[in-house]
């Protein structure tokens, strides 16, 4: 028995280990292949202090598919929806559609409820940057594009020039943003606290039929030029009732480490990519990088439209419901703490059938929860795995093969073996 191992090992070895050559190496986990988009790409700051000119035009772009877009999958979700006839409300620092050509056709200026009149121009550049986000178009020669390009957004005005802000205008922000018929309000900035007028605001716009969605914590307007030492508590609006709350993680999918994020924060529902972000900006056809959970906010509110797009019947909570349960990384009912349900998947949230969906209820009794739908890798890590698997499959039909004939063929001088009955000439 030994010998005869021996000489099929001799014989395989070869052959074998060519095979093994032709294997893709095993799939990495989520979104470890991802770095951070280009380092030469200016930054785009989230507040200006006082007397600080206006964030200048960027100068640079970048060819490469941004670390998000690839991890999300969302060139894949474009080939059932791209938010078509589903209007976003972005209320932040404004919008520059008139001179960015990505956002053109895509971005309309709203209310400015500080300074009066209609949004044209982004002092700070973050507006312009989330607003690219949500709906930006793929610019010739480049592969950047927003979640949803082709949604409507609506950019309202809710800080003064420098990107400061406070609860009675973002209360007004969000009166306006709802005025507006949007069914998605990213509230892309955070308060401190929450008066009546700005609980209203927000239970107004849900009562009719918004889905409201904010960054879970205040650092990025806490720890700017000036700002105060950063007191720990919960961030507004996002810890209101039934708001969307959304945290940002970094290439590969991590949170930030703890220790590093201080301030105001609220426990998140959602996460989504806010770390070393590409996007647009102020004054032309440059990009920045940014970070921020108002950036992981931008991906969640393009990700619903999206979704509110391909499934236009679906109530705000049955939205929010879908993109929570979808989320990659979803289990059971205790949200992390820091990435709350999961990752937002945009594949999943648009193609996945829930279990309340179905044309049979699931058996018990009727008041039983309906169970989380288990989650699924990320769409391009599917895809690396579905290779692997094809591979190794190859491999060892393969082996087995060679392991049959090999030494069958040997032992018979490499002759044709008889068959099992006449054969059969024809022409």
């Amino acid at each position: 028995m030994r010998s005869s191992r021996s000489s099929v090992s001799r014989a395989l070895g070869p052959v074998a280990l060519a095979a093994l050559l032709l294997i893709p190496g095993t799939a990495a986990p989520a979104g470890a292949a991802e770095e951070a988009d280009s380092p030469s790409l200016p930054g785009m700051p989230v507040t200006l202090a006082d007397g600080r000119p206006c964030t200048p035009a960027s100068a640079k772009r970048s060819a490469q598919v941004p670390w998000a877009q690839s991890f999300l999958g969302i060139d894949r979700a474009w080939e059932l929806s791209r938010g078509a006839g589903v209007k976003v409300a972005l209320v932040g620092t404004g919008a520059d559609p008139a001179r960015v050509p990505a956002l053109k056709g895509r971005v309309t200026g709203g209310p400015d409820v500080v300074a009066g009149g209609t949004v044209r121009d982004d002092c700070v550049g973050y507006g312009t940057f989330l607003a690219g986000i949500v709906a930006g178009a793929r610019q010739p020669g480049l592969k950047a594009a927003g979640v949803a390009p082709e949604a409507e957004v609506v950019a309202v005005r809710a800080t003064d020039r420098y990107g400061a802000t406070t609860p009675g205008a973002l209360a007004e922000a969000i009166r306006a943003a709802t005025a507006s018929k949007a069914r998605i309000v990213h509230v892309a900035l955070s308060v401190p606290s929450a008066p009546k007028e700005l609980k209203a605001a927000v239970r107004a716009a849900q009562e009719a039929g918004a889905l409201v969605v904010a960054p879970a914590s205040a650092r990025e307007w806490e720890s700017g030029a000036g700002a105060p030492d950063a007191v720990n508590g919960p961030a507004y609006p996002a810890a209101l009732p039934g708001v969307l709350a959304v945290s940002s993680v970094g290439p590969g999918g991590a949170p930030e480490e703890n220790g590093t994020v201080k301030g105001r924060r609220t426990q998140p529902v959602l996460s989504a990519p806010g770390v070393s972000v590409m996007g647009p900006g102020p004054g032309g056809r440059g990009q920045f990088v940014g970070r921020g959970d108002a950036v992981a906010g931008a991906f969640v509110a393009g990700t619903a439209a999206l979704v509110l797009s391909y499934h236009p019947r679906l109530t705000a909570d049955q939205l929010a419901h879908r993109l929570e349960s979808t989320a990659y990384g979803a289990v059971g009912d205790a949200p992390d703490a820091d990435l709350g349900a999961g990752i937002v998947d945009p594949v999943r949230a648009l193609s996945a059938v829930l279990p309340e969906e179905l044309a049979r209820p699931p058996a018990g009794p009727k008041s039983a929860a309906a169970p989380a739908v288990p989650p699924l890798d990320p769409p391009h890590m599917r895809n690396s795995a579905l290779a692997v698997a094809g591979s190794a499959t190859g491999l060892v039909l393969l082996v087995a093969f060679l392991a049959v004939v090999l030494p069958r063929g040997r032992r018979r001088g490499w002759r044709a073996g008889r068959t099992s009955g006449p054969v059969t000439e024809t022409d």
